[in-house]
């Protein structure tokens, strides 16, 4: 088997939720993107939820990247739209 730190397998997603990212997981491969879910080896045993040990990843092989961003968020502009130009803080000026 393939290890999930070669160069052929990247991150598409990250969660604290195993449940998560099974079901992420399951979406992609619904759509023939083989995935994979990963967690450090021994962080669910003693219970660590949260920092780098508490994440579970979601990952996908790099030629199918792109593929499994495009239906994660589907909806998430790659730039900002042009007409954006300035930050309000205040909605009364």
């Amino acid at each position: 088997m393939t290890s999930v730190n070669s160069p052929e397998w990247m991150v598409v997603y990250i969660t604290y939720n195993f449940l998560e990212a099974q079901i992420v997981a399951g979406r992609l491969e619904s759509e023939g993107i083989q995935a994979l879910v990963y967690q450090e080896p021994g962080a669910n045993a003693i219970g660590i939820r949260i920092g780098r040990m508490g994440e579970v990843k979601v990952l996908v092989r790099a030629e199918d990247y792109d593929m499994a961003e495009t239906l994660l968020f589907p909806d998430e502009p790659d730039i900002l739209p042009d007409d954006t130009d300035r930050i309000i803080f205040d909605d009364d000026e």
